[in-house]
């Protein structure tokens, strides 16, 4: 493969360096849509469908070819090159590679993971990402509703960070808070009601033994379903005594969080609300 000695959108003429017009437009479109979010392989794969090759005897892009153009200050007009893009342009795109480049803390970046494993809207249920918002100075990272239709208001990340570590202090502080839910609703029993009556005709004169036997099953299965409380009276101790292994939090302390929460919902009436693993919901504002 031959080896460029002069960066990509540049041609030597009568001896000097001048600008590749076409490779030129390329680059402009590449910082700007690189500015803008799409990765080197997104770009990579859209060099190739303009058939302008990066090296002279192969049309294949890669993401390293695309990297090397970002990161290349000559395009600026430096060291004796011709101006390709202005400085501002070249900045912006450089921030957002060096915003991509910044590793998270281990710590943090499990967090991450279980923040986006253990949340979903609560507007539509879809699961949450991650993500860069903003413009230009004035960019932050945010907890947002994976889908484009719903409209379930994004949450800082910070804030997120912030609020779960308040709730959890609360908890800490009022054991009591993590009392399981008390049930205040009586079981519907309509449904069972209607499904004996139905058993009781059938039966009053000649009936089918097998479509009888059916029924009474329905009819005990419902029964079930509107009797069953599960007590978890023993999960709300479980998560009482890991608890009382903590002390005032200044951040989320992620191994609690690993022992005593099914599921955050993130999003939804500008609130935070954390379900513990007993069915209890904490509920704060964003705001």
């Amino acid at each position: 493969m031959a080896n460029r000695y002069l960066p990509f959108g540049y041609i030597i003429i009568d001896g000097e360096i001048c600008i590749n017009e076409p490779e030129a437009e390329l680059i402009r479109a590449i910082f700007e849509l690189y500015a803008k979010g799409k990765s080197y392989n997104e770009l990579a794969e859209r060099c190739m469908l303009t058939g302008i090759r990066y090296n002279p005897d192969s049309d294949k892009w890669n993401k390293n070819m695309v990297k090397r153009i970002i990161e290349n200050d000559k395009y600026t007009g430096k060291n004796g090159y011709p101006k390709i893009i202005d400085e501002k342009l070249y900045n912006k795109a450089n921030k957002t590679r060096l915003s991509k480049n910044v590793k998270q803390e281990p710590e943090k970046s499990d967090l991450d993971k279980f923040i986006r494993l253990h949340s979903e809207c609560p507007d539509c249920s879809s699961p949450l990402k991650r993500q860069h918002q903003g413009h230009d100075e004035k960019t932050w990272t945010a907890y947002k509703c994976t889908n484009p239709v719903c409209p379930a208001k994004s949450v800082k990340e910070n804030r997120l960070y912030q609020l779960i570590t308040e709730m959890t202090n609360l908890l800490i502080q009022n054991l009591d808070l993590a009392n399981e839910p008390t049930i205040t609703e009586i079981p519907d029993d309509t449904l069972a009601d209607d499904k004996a009556n139905e058993i009781y005709i059938k039966m009053a004169g000649e009936y089918d033994k097998d479509d009888v036997l059916k029924s009474l099953y329905e009819l005990a299965k419902l029964k079930f379903q509107s009797s069953t409380i599960t007590d978890m009276s023993a999960v709300t101790d479980r998560i009482k005594k890991e608890l009382c292994k903590y002390g005032n939090c200044e951040k989320v302390p992620l191994p609690l969080m690993h022992k005593i929460v099914s599921k955050f919902y993130v999003g939804g009436d500008n609130e935070l609300k954390m379900k513990l693993i007993n069915g209890k919901i904490i509920t704060r504002s964003v705001i």
